[in-house]
């Protein structure tokens, strides 16, 4: 039993959730770019509150562009690699809309 637990990874889950509702590959594409977004938006406001030198750090308009980069791919990393559910939330939820 603990081995079954040791091969479920969140990114093996979303890979079987995409399986699963494999049904609209558009749909499912725009819900991943609403967690990404999603994502990202949350990474800034986590890094807006750094200071000091470094990538994160960064003061300055340089700094704040670097910033922005780099929490957006940031976003778009975690939601490609299975994400924290959100996608799969959002999904579940267009079909839903689409059925009315």
């Amino acid at each position: 039993m603990q081995q079954a637990a040791l091969h479920s990874t969140p990114i093996a889950d979303a890979r079987a959730n995409y399986s699963a509702m494999g049904k609209n590959k558009k749909l499912w594409a725009t819900a991943q770019d609403f967690e990404s977004v999603f994502l990202g938006s949350m990474f800034g406001e986590i890094t807006k509150q750094l200071s000091g030198d470094g990538p994160l750090g960064g003061q300055g308009a340089g700094g704040d562009a670097w910033r922005s980069l780099l929490t957006d791919e940031l976003g778009k990393s975690v939601a490609q690699s299975g994400g924290v559910g959100v996608a799969s939330q959002v999904y579940s939820e267009l079909i839903r809309l689409q059925a009315k």
